[in-house]
């Protein structure tokens, strides 16, 4: 390193540090100057020395702008609630008003119509069938049974409309108003509510959003009522009004489930190309057979039925060599029915005659039920048909 001041070699300068040591050989006043090498590598750096003392403080510098107001601190809780004021005197009550004429009573509603007929009672059982007359005509019809019990009356009929409402009767005048009760003390104040802390201060920035108003302190308690004025007499009790129309149905219910409809109980029994003779019971062959035991046959003329209600429907048909008739009377619950049989009569030799019956009919208690033939003659190629139907009824 050579110091500032040396001029590349020592000229017996002064200032000249030592550091070039030149003047420590001969000196040439004139010395060759060689063509520089290249630059060595860099030496490592050396430690660093020891850090120079601190200066003395600049000038302060000037001013900054003030930053903007940060957000206003959370507001304090709100102070107790004031005194309640005094309840005031309750004021006087008034005269009752006098009660007004009632007014005249509407005109009666037609009365309703008749409710339905109740239905007509079972018919009695028909007497005996009496005897068969000479051959030619029907013998005298056995005397009627007795008449079976009424039945039961029907449901009354709906009530006839509301008679139209009497006129109204004038207003009552109206009682003096009483007199107006003094208003009670105001309630005190509430204490106000300690300030809220103040909230950090925010960075410098805009100013904040006002905050929202605090919630208004409760209101006193108001004061006591006055005392109520007399009531005025009371008007005349004006006529009911006209009644309003009746209100729509409501809503039906949802029905309930439906339950399990047992199996119906039937049977059915025929017979063809037989022969029909006087007086005797007609012979049928089971067709359908009923597996519930309710209808039986107990012989090929009789059929037995438990106690219920049973739909009976039957028909015939034959075939008479001379002019005749034929009567067919069914018998059950102890005795015949001419009300329930079929009867056709022919004028012509080799006609044929037949019929059909329907009916219900109820057995109380166990019963045969069998099918007769009678009339003029013998019939030939008889053809029958009976069919059962056991009703149910809760």
């Amino acid at each position: 390193m050579h110091d500032p001041c040396c001029q590349g070699c020592c000229r017996g300068f002064s200032c000249c540090p030592g550091a070039c040591m030149q003047f420590l050989r001969p000196v040439r006043l004139i010395e060759t100057i060689g063509v520089a090498g290249k630059a060595g590598p860099t030496g490592p750096t050396g430690p660093t020395g020891p850090a120079g003392f601190t200066g003395s403080p600049g000038a302060t510098g000037a001013t900054g702008t003030t930053g903007a107001t940060g957000p206003t601190g959370p507001m304090g809780p709100t102070g107790p609630q004031g005194l309640t004021g005094a309840t005031g005197a309750t004021g006087s009550t008034g005269p009752q008003g006098s009660t007004g004429v009632t007014g005249p009573r509407g005109a009666t509603g037609p009365t309703g119509a008749a409710g339905p007929k109740g239905a007509t009672g079972p018919t009695g059982a028909t007497g005996p069938t009496g005897a068969p007359g000479g051959g030619s005509i029907t013998g005298p019809t056995g005397a009627t049974g007795m008449t079976g019990a009424t039945g039961p009356t029907g449901a009354t009929g709906p009530t006839g409309p509301t008679g139209r409402p009497g006129v109204t009767g004038p207003t009552g005048a109206a009682g003096a108003t009483g007199l107006t009760g003094a208003t009670g003390p105001t309630g005190a104040t509430g204490l106000t509510g300690a300030t809220g802390s103040v909230g950090p201060a925010g960075a410098t920035g805009p100013t904040g959003a006002a905050g929202a108003m605090g919630p208004t302190g409760p209101i006193g308690a108001t004061g006591p009522t006055g005392p109520t004025g007399a009531t005025g007499p009371a008007g005349l009790t004006g006529l009911a009004g006209a009644t309003g129309p009746t209100g729509p149905v409501g809503e039906t219910g949802a029905t309930g489930p439906t339950g399990t409809v047992p199996d119906d109980t039937f049977a059915s029994f025929i017979n063809v190309q037989s022969p029909l003779n006087i007086g005797d019971a007609i012979t049928i062959f089971p067709d359908i057979t009923d597996t519930t035991g309710n209808i039986v046959p107990v012989s090929l003329q009789r059929i037995s039925l438990a106690p219920g209600y049973y739909l009976v429907a039957y028909s015939i048909a034959c075939i008479f060599r001379t002019a005749s008739y034929m009567q067919i009377t069914p018998s059950y619950n102890g005795t015949s029915h001419l009300e329930t049989g079929v009867y056709f009569a022919t004028s012509t030799n080799g006609s044929s005659a037949c019929g059909s019956a329907h009916f219900i009919i109820y057995a109380p208690s166990q019963t045969e039920f069998s099918l007769t033939y009678s009339g003029a003659s013998n019939a030939t190629d008889g053809e029958i048909t009976l069919t059962f139907l056991k009703l149910r009824r809760s």
